[in-house]
């Protein structure tokens, strides 16, 4: 029998650790969503936190389960010692039989069979289950098999304007206006003139509200993901899985576009076939990010663009190599993380293979937008109409909100 009274103590304890730290954004989004599951009397979806390892879920089940409104809440993690004796569904049980109606699960992806034993728990159990786990990969097929059974919500790294807050405490917002158009931008960051000075360190590392040690903190996650959640998730072999290390690392010394499946395949060496299975591995992984045309062809014709998810994986993945990244590559990847995050729907314009760079509609308006600095002119967008995002636009972009942005 599973010790009940020693997990909850250790889950105090752990979540005494992080008890002054900011909340995330989406906290309360979370919570609000635990709370009207609580009202109803039919049966309580789980909750799936998935997201890139490093950015914050643990903290985040952690300050619920300590959150003073919320009651009858109790915590463990899948991977304790102290549950390796029992199931998971014979611990979910006990916990629900001593009167708690709501489990913060964490690392649920390292107890074997956890989706069978959820199944069954959210069958024969009214009680609301959150759950979070390190490798997105098996958060999000886990999900697709629990299917109405499960909500998985996505939890990406941090916005500008949420790193910014974490740092400095004060939550500065920004409409998709102020970020697109040129006077608007300029008097917005005149009104905030603090945030400039954070844009550079955001680029590096903010992504990852973590204690940052040198920029070899995020490449241990990045080697992490790639020699555990893919061998686990995708079973592929050991030798597969270091062509992934090397897809990413001539990546990071790339600008944007420069990929070709054939070029690579002859300087590396690899069968084309090893290529697409290895970035269509590290696209679930959330490492990279695919922007095709709205219509693309067969994928290895196709006009596409292969990004780093956020820029910071780029910047530490080129300073293993003892490089700069490229800051027009950082730039860019900036601008689809934030446009991401919004909703937009972000494409390559259509036969305009180099310039401008994206094609997304905002307002009813389909427009191109080209990012760069401030040496970049109109000509790119062809007489069509057309937005340069320079720096100071970007950073107003990184502090528009999904609730803002209409």
């Amino acid at each position: 029998m599973v010790n009940i009274d020693k997990l909850y103590r250790i889950a105090i304890e752990n979540a005494v650790y992080v008890k002054d730290y900011r909340k995330r954004f989406i906290y309360e989004e979370i919570k609000k969503m635990i709370e009207s599951h609580k009202i109803t009397l039919n049966k309580k979806p789980l909750i799936l936190l998935s997201g890139v390892r490093g950015i914050g879920k643990t903290t985040i089940l952690l300050q619920l389960f300590q959150d003073q409104e919320i009651k009858n809440a109790f915590y463990f993690s899948a991977d304790s010692i102290l549950i390796k004796s029992e199931t998971l569904y014979a611990v979910i049980e006990e916990v629900y039989r001593l009167g708690y109606t709501l489990i913060f699960i964490d690392e649920i992806h390292k107890y074997s069979g956890w989706v069978e034993e959820l199944k069954n728990v959210y069958d024969n159990f009214n009680i609301q289950i959150v759950c979070s786990g390190s490798s997105t990969a098996s958060l999000k097929k886990g999900s697709i098999l629990l299917g109405r059974r499960a909500i998985n919500l996505q939890i990406t790294p941090l916005s500008f304007g949420e790193y910014f807050y974490l740092i400095e405490g004060e939550k500065y917002f920004a409409t998709i206006d102020d970020a697109i158009d040129n006077k608007l931008a300029i008097k917005w960051l005149a009104e905030h003139s603090k945030v400039e000075k954070y844009y550079k360190k955001y680029l590096e590392v903010g992504g990852f509200p973590m204690k940052i040690e040198g920029n070899d903190t995020i490449f241990k996650l990045i080697k992490k993901m790639i020699y555990e959640d893919a061998l686990a998730e995708f079973n592929l072999t050991k030798n597969k899985v270091d062509v992934a290390e090397r897809l990413l690392a001539f990546l990071s010394l790339s600008k944007p576009g420069e990929f070709s499946y054939t070029s690579f395949s002859s300087m590396s060496g690899y069968a084309k076939s090893t290529i697409y299975e290895t970035t269509y591995m590290l696209k679930e992984l959330e490492i990279l990010r695919i922007v095709e045309e709205k219509t693309p062809k067969a994928m290895a014709k196709a006009t596409i663009k292969f990004l780093f998810s956020h820029p910071n994986l780029r910047s530490v993945f080129a300073e293993q190599l003892m490089r700069e990244a490229e800051k027009g590559a950082l730039r860019e990847e900036y601008f689809v993380f934030h446009m991401a995050n919004l909703g937009f729907s972000i494409t390559l314009p259509k036969k305009m293979k180099k310039t401008p760079d994206y094609e997304i509609k905002i307002h009813e308006n389909t427009l191109l937008f080209e990012i760069g600095g401030h040496s970049k002119t109109n000509e790119q967008f062809m007489r069509k109409e057309g937005i340069l995002m320079n720096d100071e636009k970007l950073i107003v972009l990184g502090f528009v909100q999904k609730s803002d942005q209409k």
